[in-house]
C-alpha cells in the first residue's frame, strides 16, 4: 500500500557552480507547486530512486535518471492558460508518493530542488491548518453575533434610478474590526448575480483642478454569506467584516455593486459621520 509522505521542497543554491560547494537550504514559498520554464530545464533531487513518474499535460516534458527528475516545458500555445498548468506524480523505490503542481514560468532564479520528508514541515502543515480553522471559527462567531443585532438608527439609502436598491441596516464595531450590513433588493423580475462588491473612498467634493487626490480600495477580511444571488422581486442581506479603518475629513466611502455577465450595477454611499459612530459589540 503506497503510503501518502509529506514532503518538504527546498531550494539547493551553489549546485551550477561547483559540485564540491556548500549547500544552502531554504523553503518554497508555495511548497507543492514548481515553476518550469522553456529556456532552462528544472531539476528534482530525491533521496530515493523514482521507479514512476507522470506528467497530466503534453506541453510538459519529464525525464529520470535514478534519483532525479528533469522537467521543461515545449513553450508552445503559451497564449492559452491551459498549457501553463500541469501536474507531476512521483513513486520513489522505497514507495514513496509525491504529487506536485507544474506552472510555466520562462525566466527563473532557482532551477534545483531538494526533495526531502520532514517532521519539521509536517508541523509547520498541521500549524497552518489549525490556524486557518481558528480564523474560520472566529469568522463565524462574529458573524453570529452580528446577525444577532440590527443598527436600527442606521438609514442610508442609493437613489431610485437602477434595478438595485441598495440599504445600509448596519455599521458595528467590535474587536478592532468594522461590520457593514447590506440590504439589496432587485426590483426586476430578472435574478441579479453579484460579481463583486468594490469598497473605495471619494472625495465628499470637488477641489480646484491641480489638488491630487488617490483614491484607496478598502478590502473585506471576511463576508458572512455564501449567496450572491438575489432573485427577481427578492433582497438579500450581506454583512461584511473590515480590519478597523477610518476616513479623513474630506472622505466619504462609496459601495459599488456589480452584475456578472450583466450592465446592471448599483452605488452606495456611507458619510464619514456615519462610520465615527457604529453600534459597539
Amino acid at each position: 500500500m503506497k503510503k501518502q509522505l509529506i514532503l518538504l521542497l527546498i531550494l539547493l543554491f551553489g549546485i551550477s557552480n561547483t559540485i564540491n560547494s556548500q549547500n544552502h537550504l531554504v523553503p518554497l514559498e508555495q511548497l507543492d507547486t514548481i515553476r518550469v520554464s522553456d529556456i532552462k530545464t528544472t531539476h528534482l533531487i530525491f533521496d530515493q530512486q523514482i521507479e514512476y513518474l507522470d506528467v497530466g499535460s503534453p506541453f510538459f516534458v519529464a525525464d529520470t535518471t535514478k534519483q532525479m527528475v528533469k522537467l521543461k516545458h515545449i513553450g508552445q500555445e503559451l497564449v492559452d492558460v491551459r498549457t501553463q498548468l500541469s501536474n507531476l506524480t512521483v513513486i520513489t523505490k522505497d514507495g514513496g508518493y509525491y504529487s506536485f503542481i507544474l506552472a510555466y514560468q520562462r525566466l527563473l532564479q532557482h532551477l534545483t530542488y531538494k526533495v526531502k520528508r520532514t517532521e519539521e514541515f509536517a508541523d509547520a502543515v498541521q500549524d497552518k491548518i489549525q490556524k486557518e480553522e481558528d480564523e474560520a471559527k472566529a469568522l463565524e462567531a462574529l458573524c453570529n453575533k452580528l446577525d444577532k443585532n440590527y443598527n436600527n438608527k442606521i438609514h442610508l439609502k442609493n437613489g431610485k434610478s437602477g434595478d438595485i436598491r441598495v440599504r445600509v441596516t448596519g455599521i458595528f464595531y467590535v474587536n478592532e474590526k468594522i461590520g457593514l450590513r447590506i440590504e439589496l433588493k432587485n426590483e426586476s423580475t430578472i435574478d441579479f448575480d453579484i460579481d463583486h462588491i468594490l469598497f473605495r473612498t471619494k472625495l465628499k467634493k470637488r477641489f480646484a483642478k491641480d489638488y491630487l487626490y488617490q483614491e484607496r480600495v478598502i478590502h473585506p477580511s471576511g463576508i458572512c454569506s455564501d449567496n450572491f444571488e438575489i432573485a427577481g422581486q427578492g433582497q438579500q442581506n450581506i454583512t461584511l467584516i473590515f480590519d478597523k479603518f477610518m476616513l479623513n475629513e474630506k472622505e466619504k466611502l462609496s459601495i459599488d455593486i456589480f452584475e456578472t455577465n450583466g450592465g446592471r450595477s448599483a452605488t452606495m454611499i456611507i458619510p464619514r459621520e456615519e462610520l465615527l459612530n457604529p453600534k459597539v459589540l
